[in-house]
């Protein structure tokens, strides 16, 4: 009686190992798509959109009006809309949120933090 004892090859080896990895990627994939993006659900996402949102356009208000500061200093959502950088200020479901911007100015770099309080969502420290 002969056997063949020869096992798996390098092709076969090789051919597995990218089904497996192609299975990964895909699963990594829908994954992804479900949940957002790592750390934040798809339900945070449209908030943290409207936090970036009032971020620049803080920015813009600090460039265009060359505001100069210390330490700190806030910029409400009703300065923006004065300013003409905001036009309306709602979350998907189309109820109007409120919100402002808080610059920290460490070190020579200005740091933006958005808060806005919606009504199924209010930003930490608001």
């Amino acid at each position: 009686m002969k056997l063949n004892n020869k096992g798996w090859g390098t092709s076969t080896m090789i051919l597995l190992s990218l089904g497996l990895l192609v299975a990964l990627l895909v699963a990594v994939f829908f994954i992804s798509a479900l949940y957002g993006s790592f750390g934040n659900s798809i339900g945070n996402r449209k908030y943290l959109d409207l936090e970036n949102q009032l971020e620049n356009a803080a920015g813009e208000y600090i460039r265009k009006n060359d505001v100069k500061f210390e330490n700190e200093i806030t910029i409400y959502l009703s300065t923006l809309q004065e300013a003409g950088l905001i036009n309306e200020f709602k979350d998907s479901d189309g109820n109007d949120c409120n919100g402002y911007v808080v610059i920290t100015k460490p070190d020579l770099v200005n740091i933006y933090e958005g808060r806005i309080n919606c009504s199924n969502y209010t930003s930490r420290n608001y």
